[in-house]
């Protein structure tokens, strides 16, 4: 991801997410960040539309980061990705979904996910 890319999204604080040297430093391999974060993508042909930070725990999927390009925001990508992560965190056989998420974007209802 470029820095133009990176200015797209809209980091509620300061994270490694801001800026391409932090978010290198903490990448390990694959879609794996350390420490045992995931990283899934949403993309079409013209870029990256949004992404969400997964780290399994001992007995849930704890949701670390979910960001969506902010001209993006309102089109189901958001849903999408918690719905993928929700598929992954069912597939380790756990049916706990935990974020600690103290600021959304307008019209995102974590309680309509089920959290």
């Amino acid at each position: 991801m470029t820095d133009e890319e990176i200015r797209g999204f809209s980091p509620s604080e300061p994270s490694i997410y801001c800026s391409t040297e932090k978010l290198q430093q903490a990448w390990d391999r694959g879609n794996a960040l350390k420490d045992g974060f995931e990283v899934f993508v949403a993309e079409d042909e013209r870029g990256i539309l949004g992404f969400i930070v997964l780290k399994m725990e001992c007995e849930y999927g704890y949701i670390d980061n979910i960001i969506v390009a902010k001209d993006k925001q309102g089109k189901g990508i958001g849903r999408a990705l918690v719905t993928y992560v929700k598929g992954i965190t069912k597939s380790n056989g756990y049916y706990l979904m935990k974020t600690d998420t103290i600021e959304n974007t307008e019209g995102v209802l974590w309680k309509s996910y089920d959290f």
